[in-house]
């Protein structure tokens, strides 16, 4: 019996030994990956703050052409009499495609500046972040498709009008 005892008393430190390189190889691990991240997050935020600014831009830039187009329409169709029937509907339409953007936008900015290795998650941040860009990018894609209709049904207004006043 004492040598069971023994036998089974050196087996139990065997295994807590096993344990605890086990804890700390983990633990080694763990810190490893931390450090790891710690020298990637420059990067990781800095490219994702880019792609959340060049989105900003073309959000920008896609206003600036329905401003012009609007200004078109205001300034030089109306005043002929030439309109377009569902104007307002386009322009609404447009208006709620930009603000599905901006918040698409918004979010992947703000998940970019809130990365954090010591978090728990730091590759779901990214995923979350990843995510929220291609939000953004169908939602751009969106809105882009909304000023082509305005740009069309303007166009062709403009032709319909020019060609029938020709005649």
């Amino acid at each position: 019996e004492k040598i069971k005892d023994k036998i089974e008393n050196r087996l139990k430190e065997v295994k807590e030994k096993l344990a605890s390189k086990a804890a700390l190889k983990k633990e080694k691990l763990e810190a490893t990956k931390l450090k790891v991240c710690e020298k990637r997050k420059a990067t990781i935020v800095r490219r994702s703050t880019k792609l959340a600014e060049r989105a900003e831009r073309q959000i920008t830039n896609f206003t600036s052409k329905v401003e012009r187009v609007d200004n078109f329409y205001n300034n030089k169709l109306v005043p002929k009499g030439i309109t377009v029937d569902n104007y307002d509907l386009l322009i609404a339409d447009i208006e709620a495609k930009k603000q599905a953007a901006q918040s698409s936008v918004d979010s992947a900015k703000s998940t970019a500046q809130n990365f954090d290795c010591a978090g728990e998650d730091p590759k779901g941040q990214l995923t979350n972040f990843r995510t929220d860009m291609q939000n953004a990018i169908t939602a751009l894609k969106d809105y882009r498709t909304s000023i082509k209709n305005l740009i069309v049904a303007v166009r062709t207004a403009n032709k319909t009008a020019t060609s029938s006043a020709d005649n």
